[in-house]
């Protein structure tokens, strides 16, 4: 009896984890009968996320899956996983990303002539934020391009900064909740409105001189 309470309580853990809104779960990656990595692989509605770690202690390498697509996490924003430099991990995390943890114990990745074991340790409901699982493309040299313009020929009003302008913030005061300097950029907007006024003023003066719209002798 007792032995079956416990299985039924077993059988319960799964079933929640699985109808819950998320999951986590831990996996450990074997080749050839030993161990070379472990991942934690993290489900949502709005995606999936998998830490690979490596046994030697490199940096964690973070994998988001989203609308078909499998992106890297490197430093100044996300790469396709077509576009990631990496190892072994390149071709395991993103087979992991699109299983369904609930229902699989191991799996084996094959990558050339070496086949991975993937083996669930633990599984469990999660409720983690949707910032976990959101993408964020890595700039280009085209949108640094487009930044640029931006910066030398924004508008420059009390609405919208030069550099603000190239960033797509816009309407004086909004604020966003995604870490930017709102505050800088409130700082930019005053002094373009401040010099935006002075220029005026300078360009009516000269006008006024007789400087402007008169003919050469």
């Amino acid at each position: 009896m007792k032995r079956m309470t416990i299985a039924l309580l077993a059988a319960a853990v799964v079933v929640t984890a699985a109808a819950g809104s998320g999951t986590e779960s831990k996996w450990t990656v074997t080749k050839g009968g030993k161990g070379i990595a472990s991942i934690t692989l993290l489900t949502s509605t709005s995606g999936s996320r998998g830490e690979w770690k490596a046994s030697g202690g490199a940096a964690p390498v973070i994998f988001l899956a989203s609308k078909g697509q499998t992106w890297v996490r490197q430093t100044g924003g996300d790469v396709e996983v077509a576009s990631y430099k990496g190892g072994e991990e390149r071709t395991i995390v993103p087979a992991l990303l699109g299983i369904d943890p609930s229902g699989r114990k191991t799996m084996k990745v094959a990558s050339g002539p070496t086949t991975y074991t993937l083996t669930r340790t633990s599984l469990s409901a999660s409720n983690a934020d949707a910032s976990n699982f959101a993408v964020r493309p890595k700039k280009g040299a085209s949108s640094t391009i487009s930044r640029l313009s931006g910066d030398l020929f924004g508008q420059s009003s009390s609405g919208v900064s030069a550099t603000a302008g190239g960033r797509g913030v816009g309407n004086s005061g909004m604020k966003l909740k995604d870490g930017g300097d709102y505050e800088a950029v409130a700082a930019l907007e005053k002094r373009d409105a401040t010099w935006k006024a002075g220029l005026d003023q300078s360009l009516q003066e000269f006008q006024k001189d007789g400087k402007v719209g008169k003919e050469r002798p």
